[in-house]
């Protein structure tokens, strides 16, 4: 579908609130690393793409079209800067391990305990909570995929967008997330909530938890952790 320069200025118009919607949820995790206007203009970037290969076909509206687009842009350009170092690496998968370890003794592991099992102090174990948030390493786009080939992620098997993409069979994954997410702590499901359901960026769910802002990305990074622990490990 062809689209005129003129037309395109006026979408970008149109999606331009939407975009920075994105662009500031993503920003207050990677803001170390990249900046506000990088991610309006993947999120710009995206909607071009969009535009080149929306496919009528697919019965999708073109708005909804555009927005998946935006987003996906948005993390992919996240997903390009790799800032964590190996030994960083190293100890997230350390992490998991522990956790996957203590878990399989039937029991939840506290924080203390698995701080203990990897010879961490407790300040080095909310770093690598912190840190995982901004990372890419337990994302959960590793279980489904859209007809296209793209990995959905846990924002488009929770989102509820994801009705327009019905035939990717994601109900079961929902389902599944669902049920890990009844296993999170109340904290825990609140964050979730609040950041995939309702899309709060972090510094609002820091305000309404009265909590700092690290503070919120440790509990997150914690919360992703165990979902990745439970699809692997029902």
């Amino acid at each position: 579908m062809f689209y005129s320069e003129k037309e395109k200025e006026k979408l970008i118009k149109e999606f331009l609130p939407k975009i920075k919607h994105y662009a500031f949820r993503y920003y207050f995790t990677v803001q170390s690393f990249l900046e506000l206007e990088d991610l309006i203009s993947a999120g710009i970037k995206g909607l071009l793409e969009a535009l080149n290969k929306y496919n009528p076909s697919l019965n999708v509206p073109l708005p909804a079209f555009i927005d998946y687009r935006i987003r996906g842009s948005i993390l992919d350009e996240i997903r390009s800067v790799d800032v964590f170092s190996k030994e960083f690496r190293k100890k997230v998968e350390n992490l998991k391990k522990a956790y996957k370890d203590l878990k399989e003794k039937g029991q939840d592991p506290t924080d203390e305990e698995l701080a203990s099992k990897l010879n961490l102090s407790q300040k080095e174990l909310q770093e690598i909570y912190q840190s995982i948030t901004a990372s890419d390493l337990v994302s959960l786009d590793d279980y489904t995929e859209a007809v296209d080939g793209k990995k959905l992620n846990i924002f488009n098997i929770l989102s509820s967008n994801t009705d327009l993409f019905e035939e990717v069979k994601i109900r079961e994954m929902r389902d599944k997330l669902a049920e890990g997410i009844e296993k999170l702590s109340e904290q825990e499901k609140l964050v979730i909530s609040l950041y995939y359901y309702e899309e709060l960026n972090m510094r609002d769910i820091a305000k309404v938890l009265n909590v700092s802002l690290s503070r919120v990305s440790q509990i997150h990074g914690r919360a992703l952790m165990k979902l990745k622990n439970f699809m692997e490990n029902p």
